[in-house]
């Protein structure tokens, strides 16, 4: 028997404990998988969403089902949520158990399609499993689904484009980019934060792939037929080029700086809508029982929009509330600390026992995120493949976090929680890589052996001397398992 059989003999018990750990842990991961699968069964019909009619999520209902209403909060609101829920409606004539089972059946999709997505970015099978038993247990992405909320449609939604992004970095086809470019399209007319994702992702494919002609002729057709006959709605409707709602709304409440906000919509035929809202942030001191701390927002922003006019009364009312450094800065700073440590609403309901859990975790996000940031920077060098998703995590948070547009709310907080917690599983990869090739150079530069089978330390002043009739020496580098 020569000395690689016998190396390879002595390795094996160490394969076969390898092999263990990886049966075991897939064991572990996929038990954790069925755990949350169950959870969000459970806890949809527990809390059948139907039985929740009010405030947002009987407006989102109410937009739903009766299909063909006009007003102006119709208008405001994306699209593509009320296509879900009438198509929900439809396929359930609103029956709760029916209701409840496809509600859950998007649930449990929900972390698989992040898994699919993960398997596209991570580089084994294995990392891919540890982000889907993560998210499939997350608190606060379970307890969403017992609300009619756009947040239910737009996770799936985000997950499905940046696997169609990643898919489109692997495969680099006309057919890859235009499947990325329709599903994001899909996801920017469910929440306006997935408009400049996908702006990101979209450019920097684009940059670095062929077919560039064709890929932007195509793109541009795409977003044409699909945006275009919601742009001609918009200004049929309400006389305002705004295929993916009327932001104004939401920028005039922020800029303000009121606690509420009270519309009045007058048309030319002489209907007549009248509209306030009020942050559920506003009502909350995000930071007990640490802080008693709670906003400066007081008294009420008045806006009166006459239709016809389209856009200039919302210019008029904006120009009301300039945004000097000093506003602005005061602004950002309410809204960061809502957005990084602000309960996430409606789902804080504190008798339920998954919104208990994930009204008090929201502590964990705000330094996890920092954390991850700070290993991202110093592991730059070591994340080529992952460059551009670490990019469309800062991209979130400069848009959703820094710029002033929008009140925000715990759950705007929901699509970075996902993100982190693949962040997560990429920086423990990358430093667990550097760490093994570390090893193995250590290991390598430590072990030299002779052909005769004696083994020689690179340390020791001088090797022992050969035995008679050994064959002349010659080093043989033999990496550690």
């Amino acid at each position: 028997m020569n000395w690689n059989q016998c190396g390879a003999l002595r390795r094996f018990p160490l394969r076969v404990s390898r092999a263990d750990g990886r049966w075991l842990a897939y064991a572990g991961l996929y038990f954790l998988i069925a755990l949350g699968i169950w959870l969000r069964i459970d806890h949809v019909f527990t809390y059948n969403p139907i039985d929740y009619i009010w405030s947002d999520p009987q407006r989102h209902w109410e937009q739903g089902t009766e299909t063909l209403r006009a007003d102006p909060m119709t208008l405001t609101d994306p699209v593509m949520y009320q296509l879900y829920i009438g198509v929900l409606a439809k396929l359930t004539l609103k029956e709760p158990l029916l209701i409840a089972f496809y509600t859950a059946l998007l649930a449990c999709l929900t972390p698989w399609i992040w898994y699919r997505f993960a398997r596209e970015l991570l580089p084994s099978r294995l990392q891919a499993t540890v982000v889907w038993a993560a998210i499939s247990l997350l608190p606060s992405w379970i307890g969403i689904y017992g609300y009619f909320m756009q947040e239910t449609l737009l996770l799936p939604l985000l997950g499905a484009a940046l696997y169609a992004s990643w898919r489109c970095r692997r495969k680099q086809t006309l057919a890859s980019f235009m499947l990325m470019v329709v599903l994001w399209t899909l996801a920017g007319l469910t929440r306006g934060i997935a408009i400049p994702l996908a702006a990101v992702v979209t450019t920097w494919l684009w940059l670095v792939q062929p077919q560039k002609i064709a890929k932007a002729g195509f793109s541009l057709l795409v977003l044409t037929l699909l945006m275009g006959p919601l742009a001609y709605r918009s200004h049929a409707v309400m006389n305002m080029v705004s295929p993916h709602g009327i932001g104004q709304l939401v920028a005039l409440y922020l800029r303000s700086g009121k606690r509420e906000i009270h519309v009045h919509y007058l048309r030319e035929d002489g209907a007549q809508w009248n509209y306030w809202f009020g942050s559920p942030s506003t009502g909350e001191k995000p930071l007990a029982p640490l802080s008693d701390w709670t906003t400066t927002r007081e008294g009420a922003v008045h806006a009166r929009i006459e239709i016809a006019n389209g856009v200039e009364d919302w210019s008029n009312a904006l120009n009301r509330y300039p945004l000097t450094p000093e506003r602005y800065f005061h602004l950002a700073s309410e809204n960061l600390i809502y957005l990084l440590f602000g309960s996430s609403w409606p789902d804080n309901n504190r008798e339920r026992p998954i919104e208990l859990l994930n009204h008090h975790i929201r502590w964990l996000w705000a330094p996890l995120f920092f954390l991850l940031m700070v290993g991202t920077l110093l592991c730059w060098r070591r994340l080529q493949g992952v460059r551009l998703f670490t990019v469309l995590v800062a991209t979130w948070f400069l848009v959703q976090g820094v710029l002033p547009i929008a009140v925000n709310e715990g759950r705007y907080r929901k699509p970075l929680e996902g993100f982190l917690l693949v962040q997560a599983v990429v920086l423990a990869g990358a430093l667990r890589r550097s760490r093994d090739q570390v090893a193995a150079k250590v290991s390598s530069s430590d072990h030299v052996e002779l052909e005769g089978g004696i083994p020689v330390s690179s340390g020791t002043a001088e090797p022992p001397l050969a035995p008679p009739l050994a064959a002349p020496l010659r080093s043989q580098n033999h990496v550690s398992a």
